[in-house]
């Protein structure tokens, strides 16, 4: 190869680079519709694990992406939510790990797993799942400002962050009872308010069911 092609080989591959870093998802989000979470609900706790390397992939997704942002019935009915949550005790809070996801972020986590047996927890991008519509949240509580035991972290592929028997969990001393408490009362306040669970994810939570999402949502097709 000679110097000329290997300068444009190298600015070719600049471009690309700068290019992914300079989506704005802030503007695309607010453009498809969607609110910040933190401007409806204020308090709410958001650490978004996609935008870190903290999570399955051991990537960080989303550049300097920070934000929280879902439909806004989904946003103010978290809102409700929380409200209710202070009243049983003000010291209760939310913390968001993901929310309104875009579908290009859907393929890499995709790619991710597929043809693993993980890949059963990871919403295929064909159509998109609740995330890539700005429907789902992944969630959990905070007491005082540090998050409670919620049995496993966040993005546990593992049966014990099933909701579907935690009472055997707890028997065989796979999450505590405290835990168990915990997820119980994370879906009652959002249960209460109109999200849907996710039978192998405590933490995940949607608005609406698909059918309805496809029919009268914007997919998140950046």
């Amino acid at each position: 190869m000679n110097i000329r092609n290997v300068f444009i080989t190298i600015f070719s591959v600049c471009a690309l680079v700068v290019g992914a870093q300079t989506v704005d998802f802030d503007a695309k989000m607010r453009q498809y519709g969607l609110v910040d979470v933190t401007t409806i609900s204020h308090g709410i706790t958001v650490n978004l694990k996609y935008a870190t390397t903290d999570n399955f992939v051991h990537r960080n997704m989303y550049g300097s992406f920070k934000r929280g942002y879902l439909h806004v019935s989904a946003a103010k009915a978290l809102r409700v939510a929380l409200n209710q949550l202070r009243r049983i005790d003000p010291n209760y809070n939310f913390i968001i790990y993901d929310a309104a996801r875009p579908l290009s972020v859907q393929h890499i986590m995709f790619d991710a797993v597929a043809g693993t047996p993980n890949e059963k927890y990871v919403a295929k991008p064909t159509n998109g799942g609740p995330h890539n519509y700005g429907i789902a949240i992944d969630i959990a509580l905070t007491y005082r400002g540090r998050p409670v035991d919620m049995g496993t972290p966040f993005d546990t592929f593992s049966t014990d962050a099933h909701i579907t028997d935690e009472a055997t969990l707890v028997a065989q001393g796979r999450i505590s009872k405290q835990a168990m408490r915990n997820r119980r009362l994370l879906r009652w306040v959002l249960v209460s308010n109109g999200f849907g669970t996710y039978s192998r994810e405590w933490w995940h939570f949607t608005r609406y069911d698909m059918k309805y999402t496809r029919a009268h949502t914007r997919l998140l097709d950046f």
